[in-house]
């Protein structure tokens, strides 16, 4: 039977009002579990909260050390970490928010915060941080905003990936597989740049590159770069458009990509695959592994964007590569995937939880998340112990952060980004099909 999701929709919204007023009704107006009153419980007698995430058994593992660590400095608190994987926490969070049992303090994607956040789940933390004197300033702007809900914070951020551009140093050092003696880009490249470097790196199965005469663009061998803006919309594609004043969506929900300035980057990346023949195509992608961030890994692509996370892939695959900033148009813009924790609406223990929340995001809790050596702390209190596990070459990842664009997931970003907009751009954007006639399905599909 198919249900109308509008009237679900609401239904959740009507369920969880009904169980916070009862919450509220039901603590009383004297209620001393107050972030700025005492503290609720006690080493004899620790008061008990939840906190709850997604991840692997190791990434739990992690977490729960973290946990292990807090308790030890706070043991009046005890902690239970509740985990599940990916679909199954978010699917948990919609049906526990109906029915009024969230966990205290849960983990956050910048992806869903206006999603979960219109469901009245997560508490406004502005007063608490003010009354605390919690540290925001260690934290980059662009990155808190993408926790925060018609202005107000309702998450804190505690890591911070960030989408960068990767090399193939040994493919740079090689004569046989850089014949032109190509440079490797430079920190802050540009499109045109780029463009040259790829263009000299770009060799077909003769040993001729992509600007030589002769050069045999159906027997390519190794190419300058691969990049798919149509399957990676909003960590590549988005902050591309920005480095050209451009956006994605405008501020009204509807579709941006027929401004001169987005038609000039869609241009440019149809020109690189399409007329340039330097950049992969998606059937040449599916053949080296379908990943465009892994790329660089199969010795046969010199450059490809990647998150910060794809390090350990590279490291795995024996990969020798080097980091610059994502090219530009104009100015240099990337994407930061900041997930957050936030504090329940509902929970019995404010003061507890907000600790727990403060304490993860705060310069203790991302001190230690650092030196797990897996984690980009969002706090620059925890820079320097980064660095100190992960190794100076890491540095980028932090320096990167203030270029992050401030583009939060609303409702229609989010059908476009994951529902129907690769289906209509992957393949005009690699020049196989008529890019207007997508755009115009897309501007239809968003209205």
């Amino acid at each position: 039977m198919k249900i109308n999701s509008k009237w679900m929709y609401c239904s959740v919204i009507m369920l969880v009002m009904m169980s916070m007023i009862l919450a509220g009704c039901g603590r009383g107006t004297s209620n001393s579990n107050s972030a700025s009153g005492t503290k609720e419980g006690s080493a004899d007698s620790p008061v008990e909260i939840t906190y709850a995430q997604w991840g692997t058994a190791e990434e739990l593992q992690r977490t729960q050390e973290l946990l292990d660590t807090f308790m030890k400095a706070n043991p009046d608190i005890k902690v239970t970490l509740e985990g599940k994987d990916w679909s199954s926490y978010w699917d948990g969070l919609t049906a526990n928010a109906a029915g009024g049992k969230l966990p205290d303090v849960m983990k956050t994607s910048y992806a869903y915060i206006e999603k979960y956040a219109q469901l009245g789940i997560f508490k406004e933390l502005d007063t608490l941080l003010t009354s605390q004197s919690f540290d925001l300033n260690n934290i980059d702007p662009g990155i808190l905003a993408l926790h925060q809900y018609e202005g107000k914070q309702v998450s804190l951020p505690i890591d911070a990936n960030v989408i960068v551009w990767y090399y193939n140093k040994a493919l740079f050092n090689d004569p046989k597989t850089n014949p032109k003696g190509a440079k490797p880009p430079v920190l802050e490249p540009t499109w045109d740049e780029i463009t040259q470097i790829a263009t000299q790196m770009t060799i077909d199965k003769n040993g001729k590159t992509a600007d030589e005469t002769g050069f045999d663009s159906n027997q390519i061998a190794q190419w300058g770069m691969s990049i798919s803006p149509g399957s990676s919309i909003d960590w590549f594609l988005e902050p591309e458009l920005w480095s050209n004043g451009a956006k994605l969506i405008n501020d009204d929900g509807t579709l941006a990509l027929n401004t001169p300035e987005a038609k000039q980057v869609l241009d440019t990346f149809i020109d690189l695959t399409k007329t340039k023949k330097i950049n992969t195509t998606p059937a040449q992608i599916e053949g080296l592994g379908g990943q465009v961030n892994l790329a660089i890994t199969t010795g046969k692509v010199a450059m490809n964007p990647g998150g910060s996370w794809n390090v350990t892939n590279y490291q795995e695959a024996k990969t020798d590569y080097g980091i610059t900033y994502l090219p530009k148009f104009k100015e240099n813009k990337t994407v930061v995937q900041p997930a957050g924790v936030a504090v329940s609406a509902m929970t019995e223990h404010e003061e507890a939880a907000y600790r727990l929340a403060a304490w993860l995001a705060g310069p203790d809790g991302q001190t230690a998340l650092a030196q797990q050596g897996y984690s980009i702390p969002s706090n620059k209190a925890a820079a320097d112990a980064y660095l100190a596990k992960a190794g100076s070459g890491n540095q980028i990842f932090i320096d990167a952060q203030q270029f992050g664009i401030v583009s939060p997931f609303t409702a229609k970003k989010t059908d476009l980004v994951w529902t129907y907009g690769e289906q209509a751009l992957k393949l005009p954007l690699a020049g196989e099909g008529d890019v207007q006639a997508a755009l115009d399905q897309l501007a239809s599909q968003m209205n």
